[in-house]
Parts: C-alpha cells; sequence; structure tokens
C-alpha cells in the first residue's frame, strides 16, 4: 500500500486505551497528521466499540445474582455462554 504507515499497527492499542500514556501521546500526536493511522482508526472503531459495549455487559451480569434471565444489551444477548455462572439453560 503507498499510503501505509508502519504506526498504523498501534492503532488498536490506542483505540483500547493498551499503550502507556508516553505512546498514547506519541501516537495521538503523529496520528493527528497521519492519513493512513486516521483511516485505521475509523477502520477499527465499530470493532472497539462493540468490545467496549460486551466488556460493559459481561460487568453488570457479574454484579447481578443469576436468578432470572438478565436484561442485557443485544451485544451479550447473542452470546449467553459469556456471563460468568449464568448456564446457557434460558
Amino acid at each position: 500500500m503507498p499510503d501505509a504507515c508502519p504506526h498504523a499497527v498501534s492503532a488498536g492499542s490506542y483505540l483500547l486505551e493498551m499503550l502507556s500514556p508516553d505512546e498514547t501521546a506519541e501516537f495521538r500526536r503523529h496520528s493527528s497528521h497521519c492519513v493512513a493511522c486516521q483511516r485505521e482508526i475509523v477502520a477499527l472503531m465499530p470493532g472497539v466499540l462493540f468490545l467496549q459495549e460486551l466488556r460493559a455487559d459481561v460487568l453488570a451480569a457479574n454484579r447481578r445474582r443469576c436468578v432470572d434471565r438478565p436484561v442485557l444489551s443485544t451485544v451479550a444477548a447473542r452470546e449467553p455462554w459469556w456471563i460468568a455462572g449464568c448456564g446457557t439453560s434460558w
């Protein structure tokens, strides 16, 4: 790819907040001027949003007792086996 950037591989880690504070600041500065990294951020955003919603659903489900089927978003409702201790016999 002619517009490929070696820093684009850091976009996922940046979006998932897995970089150190120094790495985050460096990537943020770099990506503000790099079109390839900006495109990578846009391309990864739907997956990142899905993972954030799924994580929130799992954490919420773990805080409730598993007596009745919990009211979850459509993300976790599609994958009931993600909910620890609740089984899949709903």
